[in-house]
Parts: structure tokens; sequence; C-alpha cells
């Protein structure tokens, strides 16, 4: 997000709960604001948005330094696990973390978010991880047993436009990115596409091997309460 209205910089934290989901305040204003959207939703500078906003995507170091080999890497001291070795020593693992890589899918909801929940969509279990990606005129959610199921690599239709829905090797984790090509597949954990293009380490190769431009659709890797509560009647991929 642009933390700049209207050519002002403005400074956020997180002051509370909206339907199960963090919200933003400035420190100028005290307008509180969505933390996916970037819209502002109570106080004086409802109207404006802290966009474009961009995508927050996971990935490892690997895969940074393949985005861009002179990217800064910042290390947090705060522990985690990896390789099977705690490291770290600033306070536990993320709430809903696990000593695997990722949230944690058999993760329950803390006491205090539920009474902040607004009326939830019974169409799927309330903390299902999967992927939120939307457009001005289309909401969709992709449920991450749905994208295994289709062998964690396909090609899907979003506004006209053709768009890859895959499952992260290194991260374990889903993203889409809008492609030219009809069919893809996951091969020694690449995408394969059909007209010769590969996914690797997140970047988009041609046949050739040379770094291609990419385009992703606005997107988040999100449970589904908060997706759903976000975009309420949105679409569930395969439902």
């Amino acid at each position: 997000m642009v933390p700049d209205v209207d050519g002002q910089l403005h400074h956020f934290t997180n002051v509370g709960l909206y339907d199960g989901l963090f919200v933003m305040q400035d420190s100028e204003t005290k307008t509180l604001w969505n933390h996916i959207m970037g819209e502002a939703l109570y106080g004086p500078l409802v109207g404006h948005n802290l966009g474009p906003v961009g995508n927050l995507l996971q990935m490892n170091v690997k895969q940074a330094l393949a985005m861009d080999p002179k990217i800064q890497v910042a290390i947090s001291d705060r522990i985690y696990f990896a390789g099977g070795r705690q490291f770290g020593s600033a306070g536990g693992p993320p709430n809903g973390g696990s000593r695997q890589n990722g949230p944690n899918p058999n993760a329950e909801m803390g006491g205090r978010f539920v009474p902040t929940l607004g009326k939830e969509d019974p169409r799927r279990p309330r903390m299902e991880l999967g992927l939120g990606v939307w457009t001005s005129a289309t909401h969709r959610y992709y449920p991450m047993e749905r994208i295994r199921e289709r062998g964690r690599a396909f090609i899907d239709q979003l506004d006209g436009r053709k768009v890859l829905i895959f499952v992260n090797a290194d991260t374990n984790t889903p993203a889409a990115l809008f492609v030219s090509a009809s069919s893809a597949k996951m091969q020694d954990n690449e995408v394969r596409l059909d007209n010769g293009t590969v996914v690797r380490d997140g970047v988009l190769f041609d046949r050739g091997g040379k770094r291609q431009a990419m385009e992703r659709p606005q997107q988040v890797f999100s449970r589904w309460y908060g997706f759903a509560l976000t975009f309420p009647g949105c679409e569930v991929f395969g439902q």
C-alpha cells in the first residue's frame, strides 16, 4: 500500500479487529483502514484509498534472489524452524504457525477474534487456507485442496484472460500469474506450460531460459473467513 494521502505521508499501526481481521489506524487523522483493500473504513478520510495496492507474495530467500539478485534480505530475530532446527531468540512462533513452513491448516480462531466476526459464509470451513484473487469485476477463492486436486498447477480464466494457478513447491503456498498458455503441469518442482515457458523459483522464463515480464492479478493467501467477509458472495472455484 502507498502511505501517502493527498501527497502527505501518514503513519499506521494495528489498533483492533473487525471481521476477525486486523484494522489499521493512521496517527495523523485517526482514520481506520482495511489492511487488504487499503480503503478508509471510518473517520475523516473515508473515500480515500492507499493505492495502488501491490501483492504481498510468500517466498523464501532463494526465490527473492531469483527475482532480483541485488535484493536486500532482512533476517528477523523471531523464533522460526527450518531444516529441523530452531533459529532466532525473540518471542515464539507466529500465531497459528507451526514447525513446518506456513500457517497451520488445523489452527483454531482465537477467542478474541470470534466476537468480531460478521455473518459468515458457510460454503467453506472457517479456517480453510486458499488463494483469493480479485479484479474490479471478479472475486474468486481457490481452496488449497482444489488446487492440489488439479495437480498443483492449472490454467483458469479470469475476466477473459488466462491465469495460472499453482502451488509454489518451495513454500507450499499458492499464487496466480497471467499467462498466454492453455495448460500447465508441475514437473520437478517447476511449472511447465504448453507454450514452452516455465515458472522456476517464482520467476517466468521462456523456452530459451530468458526471464519474462510477469503480470499478476490482485491476490492474497488467506483463510476462508477473511476473504469471504472482505468480498461477500465471492466465487468459489469448483463450487
